[in-house]
């Protein structure tokens, strides 16, 4: 059966791997939209939030966040809903992510300038994990990714995440792929989604009432390029946290690098995060803020 699985796995990765090294399409589908984990360069995959496998074997947690994505270039306004519950040695996870973009002028066969038009997406998600014992588990997202670039011009797409998890005395590691699906049809040519395969780990030192976290998340992305964060996070009893990181994306990735910083504050599980994307000429100045309830 090992072998087997073995086998299936390299099988996914060869042929992604073989895809020609371009931009991927959609590339919103990775965007880290939880305030904490971005503020620690996006290092989301063992976070609740986005990963099942995670959601099985800690806790629930639900959140709403606004992110200012881009405003120098893409100046995307994103509004995040996400929930990761926790049922017994059960997780479900949902997802629903809006935004749009820069408006621009449309114009019609003639040279007429028509209504302006906001191009906008939308991801949409639903996942499912099981623990298979206090330390191990696994997980499974299904995401739809639509996109509108223009009046009459949209794009759809299926995706998945596939994960299994490790947790530890303050250790937790997962690893798996991420955002495989179907590739994006455009007349005679063909897009690929930005698969990849993916690690992460956070562990936690705590000391007195305080704890400092460190996080690294890595992807190899089937259609080139490779993203990689690492953060840290200091917490006072639980209480005030503050974060710091830094995201490298090299080639076709679709997350390009960026230093991030960010605080937070949680009372009886309400919490409330925010991030602060710079050092990057394409994500500077993004601003992330989120209201969330653990429990």
């Amino acid at each position: 059966m090992k072998k087997v699985v073995l086998t299936i796995c390299l099988t996914v990765v060869s042929a992604a791997m073989a895809m020609a090294q371009q931009a991927p399409a959609m590339p919103f589908i990775t965007i880290d939209r939880n305030p904490a984990s971005l503020a620690m360069g996006g290092t989301q995959a063992t976070q609740s939030l986005y990963n099942p496998a995670a959601t099985a074997l800690t806790g629930s947690d639900v959140a709403f966040s606004f992110q200012s994505w881009a405003p120098a270039a893409a100046k995307s306004t994103n509004l995040n809903l996400m929930g990761g519950f926790k049922f017994g040695g059960f997780g479900l996870n949902v997802l629903a992510a809006y935004q749009a973009g820069a408006s621009y002028e449309t114009m019609d066969s003639s040279g007429n300038v028509g209504a302006a038009f906001t191009p906008s997406d939308l991801l949409i998600g639903l996942g499912a994990g099981f623990a298979f014992s206090k330390t191990l588990s696994a997980g499974l997202n299904l995401k739809l990714a639509h996109s509108t670039l223009a009046k009459d011009a949209g794009y759809t797409s299926v995706a998945a995440d596939i994960f299994v998890m490790y947790k530890g005395k303050g250790l937790k590691a997962t690893a798996g792929i991420a955002s495989l699906g179907l590739p994006i049809k455009s007349g005679d040519n063909s897009y690929g989604l930005p698969a990849s395969a993916k690690l992460g780990a956070a562990y936690e030192l705590a000391f007195g009432t305080s704890a400092v976290t460190l996080a690294a998340d890595f992807d190899l992305f089937f259609t080139g390029g490779i993203g990689a964060g690492l953060g840290a996070q200091y917490d006072w009893n639980k209480t005030v946290f503050v974060r710091a990181g830094y995201h490298l994306g090299t080639g076709a990735a679709p997350i390009p690098s960026f230093a991030s910083i960010g605080l937070g504050a949680k009372f009886f599980g309400v919490h409330i995060d925010l991030s602060y994307l710079t050092a990057s000429e394409a994500l500077g100045n993004t601003l992330a803020i989120g209201l969330g309830y653990s429990f």
